[in-house]
C-alpha cells in the first residue's frame, strides 16, 4: 500500500485528508500504522511505518517538531498524519519546506476523527480485519509503557485514553465524588448526581454500567483493587450513543494501570492525611513545591477547593506552659470564629498557624486589621505578662502559592519585631516587601558597596566626632526630606538641619537634593534597619 492510497480507501476520514508537504512521497511504501502520543515513541519507528499523532508529545519540550520530522525521515518512515489545531496551531515553512526537499508527506487529520476511524481501514487493507482489535490493544500498551517511564502522570494518562477512545474521560474519587483529572470542560454535576443515585447498579455490575443524560450518555467503570472500589472511571458519548465493543476493551486494558498509580500515590499522601489539616500543614511545609499536579490530586481527594482564596497567619506569644497555651489557642478559635479558616498547628516554639479564607480578598490588612487589634487585646486581658505577635502574609489564588504566603507570614514577624521594636504588634507583609526583596539581595556586592559608602561611612564620622548625622539622616527620610518636620521632629533650628545636611552632602559627596540619592540613602537605611 502507497501513501497514495490512503486518500482512496472507502472511508469518510479519508476524503478528509489534506497534503500539506512530500507530494514527491506519495509513492512511499506502508506496511504499518504507529500512533506516537509519547516522547520516546519516535524512536520506536519503523521504516515504512505511517505515523499518526495529534503532537501531545511535542508539548513536553522533549522533542521538537523539528527534530521530530528529521528523525522520521532519518528512520524512513513513509508518512506523518498530524491532528492541526489540536496540540499544534500551524506547521512552521521551514518544516513544510524541509519537509518538501525530502519527499516526506505530512498529512493534516481533522480533528473530529478517532484512531480508530482511521487506523480500522489501513489495516483492513494491510492485513486484515481480524488484526485490528490486537493491533490497537498492542499500541495501547506500548504507549503506556513508554508513559510508565516518563513518571506516568494523571494528565498525560487520562489524555491517552480520550485520545485513543475520541471520548472525554472523567475520573472521580469513590469515597466524595471528587473530580480527579480536574478538568474543567463540561459542567459534571448531573454526571456526579447519576453516579451517586445509581451507586448500588455501580458495584453490582460486571460490565461498565451505562447511564443517559439529557445531552449524553455515559459508561461508568470501576477502578478497584482486589479489596474496594478506589475510583469511577466515566467515558462521555454522545447523547443517545452506546459505548463501542473497541472502546470498551481499551478501557479495561487500562484499568490496572490506573490502579496502580492511585494506589502508589496514595500510599504516600491523601489517603492518609488524618484532617485537611495535616495536608496543609505538608503543603506550608513545601512538601509539594514544583508538583502541582499531586497537590491537584491529593487536593481533591480531601475535597478542598484548589483555586479558593486564601492567606496565612502567625500567631507568636510567649507563653510556654502547656496549660496556658491551650487556653491561648482557644481564645484565637473562638475570637475568629465568624471567619472560615483553618486552624494548622502550634509548629516552631509557641506559634499558632491560622490559613484563612477571605470573602474579600482586595485589602486583607483594611479588613482584618481591626479584628487582630481585637484579638492581642483580649489576649493581652487574659495574659497581661505575655507578649502577643501576629504575622500576615499576602493572600494567595491557589493552594500551589500558599507556601510563599507562610514564608510572607513568617518574615513579616520577624522582620516587623525588628523594626518596630517591640514584643505586641501585628504585622502585614504588604508593609515590608521592600525589606525581603533587599533581605534577599542583601550579599549583593553593589549594596554591601552603598552600604560601606553612606552608613558605615556616617557611623565612622560620628563615632569620631561625637555628632549625630545618623540620626538626622534617619529623620529626615521618615519625614520624607522636609526640612520643616524633620526639624520640628528633631527639636533643631531649621538652620542647624542645613548645616547637618551640607555636613552629610560633603561627606558623601554628592547632593541629598537629588532624587537619584536620595533612593540610594532610603535602600542604605532600610539595610541598615533590618542588619543585613
Amino acid at each position: 500500500m502507497k501513501v497514495r492510497d490512503l486518500f482512496d480507501l472507502n472511508a469518510e476520514v479519508f476524503k478528509e485528508f489534506r497534503l500539506l508537504t512530500g507530494v514527491g512521497g506519495l509513492d512511499n511504501e506502508i506496511t504499518d500504522v504507529v500512533i506516537m502520543e509519547v516522547p520516546d515513541g519516535i524512536y520506536w519507528i519503523n521504516p515504512d511505518n505511517f505515523v499518526i499523532t495529534t503532537g501531545y508529545s511535542l508539548m513536553t519540550n522533549e522533542v521538537s517538531i523539528e527534530n521530530m520530522i528529521q528523525l522520521l525521515i532519518s528512520r524512513k518512515a513513509a508518512a506523518l498524519g498530524i491532528k492541526i489545531g489540536k496540540y499544534i496551531d500551524s506547521l512552521p515553512e521551514k518544516i513544510i519546506a524541509y519537509a518538501n526537499e525530502h519527499n516526506f508527506p505530512i498529512i493534516s487529520i481533522p480533528l473530529a476523527f478517532t484512531y480508530n476511524s482511521m487506523v480500522l481501514p489501513i489495516l483492513n487493507k494491510l492485513k486484515g480485519e481480524d488484526s485490528y482489535q490486537y493491533y490497537i490493544v498492542r499500541k495501547l500498551h506500548e504507549e503506556l509503557s513508554l508513559l510508565k517511564k516518563h513518571h506516568i502522570n494523571i494528565t498525560s494518562f487520562i489524555r491517552l485514553i480520550e485520545d485513543y477512545t475520541n471520548q472525554e474521560i472523567f475520573l472521580y474519587w469513590e469515597n466524595n465524588l471528587s473530580l480527579i483529572n480536574n478538568t474543567d470542560r463540561v459542567d459534571d454535576a448531573l454526571l456526579k448526581k447519576s453516579i451517586r443515585e445509581s451507586l448500588s447498579q455501580i458495584y453490582a455490575a460486571d460490565r461498565p454500567f451505562e447511564i443517559s443524560s439529557d445531552t449524553a450518555s455515559y459508561a461508568i467503570f470501576k477502578v478497584e483493587s482486589l479489596t474496594e472500589v478506589l475510583a469511577f472511571l466515566c467515558i462521555r458519548m454522545g447523547y443517545g450513543q452506546s459505548l463501542t465493543p473497541i472502546n470498551e476493551i481499551l478501557i479495561n486494558e487500562i484499568l490496572p494501570t490506573a490502579c496502580i498509580y492511585l494506589l502508589t500515590n496514595l500510599n504516600k499522601s491523601a489517603r492518609y492525611y488524618k484532617s485537611a489539616d495535616d495536608f496543609f500543614l505538608n503543603i506550608l511545609d513545601g512538601t509539594y513545591t514544583g508538583n502541582e499536579l499531586r497537590l491537584k490530586e491529593d487536593a481533591s481527594y480531601l475535597n478542598v477547593d484548589f483555586q479558593v482564596s486564601r492567606f496565612v497567619c502567625v500567631i507568636d506569644t510567649t507563653i510556654k506552659t502547656s496549660g496556658e497555651f491551650h487556653i491561648f489557642k482557644e481564645k484565637i478559635i473562638s475570637s475568629l470564629q465568624i471567619y472560615t479558616f483553618h486552624y494548622i498547628c502550634q509548629k516552631h516554639g509557641y506559634q499558632i498557624i491560622l490559613i484563612i479564607e477571605p470573602k474579600n480578598s482586595q485589602n486583607i490588612q483594611k479588613i482584618y486589621e481591626p479584628c487582630f487589634q481585637k484579638l492581642v487585646g483580649d489576649l493581652k486581658k487574659r495574659f497581661p505578662a505575655e507578649h502577643f505577635s501576629v504575622g500576615v502574609g499576602k493572600t494567595c489564588h491557589t493552594l500551589k502559592h500558599l507556601n510563599f504566603a507562610y514564608e510572607e507570614a513568617l518574615f513579616a514577624l520577624k522582620i516587623g519585631k525588628k523594626l518596630h521594636a517591640q514584643q505586641d504588634g501585628i504585622y502585614f507583609y504588604e508593609n515590608f516587601m521592600i525589606y525581603h526583596l533587599l533581605y534577599e539581595i542583601s550579599g549583593h556586592p553593589t549594596l554591601s558597596k552603598i552600604y560601606k559608602n553612606t552608613i558605615e561611612r556616617i557611623q565612622k564620622y560620628d563615632l569620631e566626632n561625637n555628632t549625630v548625622l545618623l540620626k538626622t539622616l534617619e529623620m529626615l527620610v521618615d519625614c520624607d526630606f522636609s526640612i520643616s518636620q524633620t526639624s520640628d521632629r528633631l527639636y533643631i533650628h531649621r538652620n542647624t538641619l542645613y548645616k547637618r545636611i551640607n555636613k552629610l552632602n560633603s561627606l558623601l559627596d554628592f547632593d541629598i537634593d537629588k532624587s537619584e540619592n536620595r533612593l540610594i540613602l532610603q535602600i542604605a537605611l532600610k539595610l541598615h534597619k533590618i542588619g543585613v
